[in-house]
């Protein structure tokens, strides 16, 4: 797997976090349904793919006996 690309998928899931917080600030009846399911499909698979080269790359994220989340030091 190729993993060059690990630091842009960062910044574009953290991208994808703050506009959907701001979409969530909004009234309940201004919010835009299906912007918000379309953010959460994206990020969720981005997530994914970036546990994924976080494996391929030996940063290890969670404790592989409980799951418990390390602290990474970057």
């Amino acid at each position: 797997m190729n993993t060059g690309f690990y630091e842009v998928f960062r910044s574009k899931l953290n991208k994808m976090k703050d506009r959907l917080k701001e979409e969530l600030a909004l009234a309940k009846s201004d919010r835009r349904k299906e912007s918000i399911k379309k953010l959460v499909k994206d990020a969720k698979g981005l997530r994914d793919l970036l546990k994924e080269m976080e494996r391929h790359m030996g940063k290890v994220t969670e404790c592989p006996n409980c799951g418990h989340k390390l602290s990474q030091k970057d």
